[in-house]
């Protein structure tokens, strides 16, 4: 069993490294996924004008050859390069999310209560609530209770994957 999952993932590495018998469409839609991690459907679809079969085409291509991963949720489908991790692309996931990439950098900076924290995003109460439990969903935030106060935190396991990521994508 070993042996034929390793055989699966050179054979996959061989095709993700084989760029010699890519389009310049598939070129386009790769340079697109690499330099925008967690890109949306319509966001390629506006930046290259293609129709949607087009666009479904070469993605689909794509994804069948090794060369990008999708994760698709029943309203969006987001395309990652082949070598990002899953950490990887729950952070560039919401750090395209203008709400969660704003708890994301308040929380970086310091620890927040609730309070604070909807101070700082300048957002409802009801939206910061629902995008801070999608970001502890993700274990990239966690809650510690200081005198029965609730305050969000970074979890410290990511701590240096969620700056460098963040990094990346500004």
């Amino acid at each position: 069993m070993a042996m034929l999952e390793s055989v699966t993932q050179n054979k996959q590495m061989k095709k993700s490294y084989d760029f010699s018998t890519l389009s310049s469409r598939e070129s386009l839609f790769l340079n697109l996924i690499n330099q925008n991690p967690g890109i949306r459907y319509l966001e390629l679809k506006s930046l290259t004008g293609l129709a949607n079969g087009v666009v479904s085409h070469y993605l689909r291509q794509l994804e069948s050859n090794g060369f990008i991963k999708s994760v698709k949720t029943p309203r969006v489908s987001c395309f990652y390069p082949l070598s990002s991790s899953e950490l990887s692309q729950k952070i560039f996931r919401r750090s395209r999310q203008i709400t969660p990439k704003k708890i994301l950098l308040a929380l970086i900076q310091k620890n927040h209560s609730f309070t604070t924290l909807v101070k700082e995003v300048q957002k409802s109460p009801s939206t910061v609530s629902t995008y801070a439990s999608k970001l502890i969903e993700d274990n990239l935030v966690f809650i510690e209770y200081r005198n029965s106060k609730k305050f969000f935190k970074i979890n410290p396991e990511f701590f240096d994957q969620l700056i460098y990521t963040l990094k990346i994508s500004n």
